[in-house]
């Protein structure tokens, strides 16, 4: 018993000496992307001349809903190692990292296990995908777009708007011949054209109670700002002008198009604050104000949800006045547990009311597309994780076909 309380003395006399002579680092981003998978990094610097058996339980933000997390490794003498943890943030706002804490022992004999604090609280930024932003702008611009769901379409015409005259080469469009300038250069010279410039597109966002609804851990309103985030972007890249309009029972955030190179910090900014208020929305205070405060005619991106044909029919007097001035484009969802639950295999009597009640709910979303179709308000119907890919379709045919 003597000898056991002696090998422990000195194990624990040792390990208060070499616990000076670690480390841990955690590296986190500076800012978190919101639904995209994420790394955080431990690095442990063993400087002690023995082998270390350490480890790592670290105080995660209460969002990510890891209550019990511990990591552990052997990092022999003078070594280093790095652990990499992955997160998928689910909301947005401020997350509050705590403190990391290292329990150290041998890896033998390991009677005694010391504990020490290591790193400190750090407040990071969940904000809205610019990951996803990213990615969809290089598969937008990449001649591999269609392998990601994103369509090449046919362009109508020619481009309509003059850029400069240039010389002619052989390929030029006779059309295109600038015959006063030709006469003056004694060379022929073509007027050079391209894409309509700084046409005004809006994202308007619905906040009401509609866009809580949750699925695969975000809100309709999440995959909104991700989405309208995307859109504004590609947008800007096409060198038309960008803007952003939210409301719910109240008008909420006004931004006007523009396209100047701040403005795509400025709607980040504004969608990183966007939340629900769980109230029914206003369309009445959303045409009244796109009358008073968008008076050129512009391309309008209503990111909303109806539930049912009476919500829509309640709606439609107002989709139908803002159609008249504007080029609506409204963006539903459709409810993915019910499209799964309509195509699972029906077991019992229960299920086949589930199965039926699912199918006819999805059929009715689809009548009411066709429905705002028929009456000239274009509509998209999609899957919360397919919004982004249908939105920069719809933007691209809209340029592609020059609709206004």
């Amino acid at each position: 018993m003597a000898i056991l309380f002696l090998i422990v003395l000195i194990e624990w006399i040792s390990l208060i000496r070499l616990t000076r002579q670690y480390t841990i680092v955690r590296t986190v981003p500076d800012t978190l992307s919101l639904h995209d998978v994420q790394e955080i990094n431990y690095t442990i610097i063993n400087g002690s001349p023995r082998r270390l058996k350490i480890d790592i339980v670290d105080e995660l933000p209460d969002q990510i809903q890891e209550r019990n997390f511990e990591k552990g490794w052997i990092v022999k003498a003078g070594n280093e190692e790095t652990l990499t943890y992955q997160i998928r943030p689910t909301e947005r706002g401020e997350y509050n990292f705590g403190n990391v804490y290292g329990f150290v022992s041998f890896s033998f004999p390991g009677f005694v296990t010391l504990r020490s604090k290591k790193d400190y609280p750090k407040s990071i930024s969940v904000i809205p995908s610019i990951l996803q932003m990213k990615k969809y702008e290089l598969m937008t611009m990449a001649s591999t777009a269609t392998q990601a769901g994103i369509r090449r379409i046919r362009r109508v015409g020619e481009n309509d708007e003059f850029e400069h005259i240039r010389a002619y080469t052989q390929g030029d469009n006779i059309k295109s011949i600038n015959w006063k300038a030709t006469s003056r250069r004694n060379e022929i010279m073509v007027n050079q054209y391209q894409d309509t410039r700084s046409q005004q597109v809006y994202c308007i966002i619905d906040k009401g109670r509609s866009m809580r609804q949750p699925f695969d851990g975000l809100t309709l309103l999440d995959y909104s700002i991700n989405s309208s985030l995307v859109i504004s972007n590609i947008v800007l890249k096409k060198f038309d002008k960008i803007g952003l309009v939210s409301f719910s029972h109240i008008f909420g955030n006004f931004l006007k198009a523009s396209n100047k190179g701040t403005q795509l910090h400025r709607i980040a900014e504004h969608l990183y604050n966007e939340k629900t208020d769980f109230k029914e929305s206003n369309l009445s205070l959303l045409h009244q104000t796109i009358r008073r405060r968008i008076s050129q005619r512009s391309i309008l991106f209503l990111f909303t949800n109806f539930e049912n044909s009476y919500d829509m029919e309640r709606s439609l007097a107002y989709l139908k006045a803002i159609n008249r001035r504007h080029l609506l484009i409204v963006i539903f969802f459709e409810n993915t547990a019910l499209r799964a639950a309509s195509e699972s295999a029906a077991k019992s009597s229960s299920d086949i009311y589930t199965q039926t009640f699912a199918r006819s709910t999805l059929v009715e979303k689809k009548v009411m597309a066709r429905r705002l179709n028929k009456l000239g308000i274009q509509s998209i119907l999609t899957s919360p994780a397919k919004l982004s890919v249908h939105v920069i379709n719809k933007y691209l045919e809209i340029k592609a076909k020059r609709m206004r």
